[in-house]
């Protein structure tokens, strides 16, 4: 067997609500069962409030998940997030993406002024 690489970047929203997968919704791109090695989010402008993001796999567009970064600050500076760095209590270094489930993220709070993207990195047989 050998493994096929992949890599999405994905615009992040600043929304104003704590909408479950309000932040960024993407669907598995593959259609098989994917291991995600690696979230990084490269915030370039910070929210205006004090605002956390939970990041992870979830069985639906519209449900929150922390299993890649749970309560990352995206209020307090220009970062870049990563789940392996920055995963916080539930954050796990690689998590299985199957393949009709989605990578969602989500606000605590208003991200108003937030700009950045998601990078994802995923492994697949």
């Amino acid at each position: 067997m050998s493994e096929q690489k992949g890599a999405l970047k994905k615009t992040l929203t600043a929304v104003t609500s704590t909408t479950a997968g309000g932040v960024l919704s993407v669907a598995n791109p593959e259609g098989a069962d994917l291991i995600v090695t690696g979230l990084y989010l490269d915030i370039t402008t910070e929210a205006t409030g004090a605002a956390t993001v939970d990041a992870g796999i979830a069985a639906d567009g519209t449900t929150s998940s922390d299993n890649l970064i749970d309560g990352g600050n995206v209020g307090a500076a220009v970062v870049i997030l990563s789940n392996v760095g920055d995963g916080g209590t539930n954050g796990k270094a690689a998590v299985k993406w199957g393949s009709d489930e989605y990578l969602t993220i989500t606000a605590s709070a208003t991200l108003a002024g937030l700009v950045g993207n998601a990078y994802i990195q995923y492994m697949r047989e």
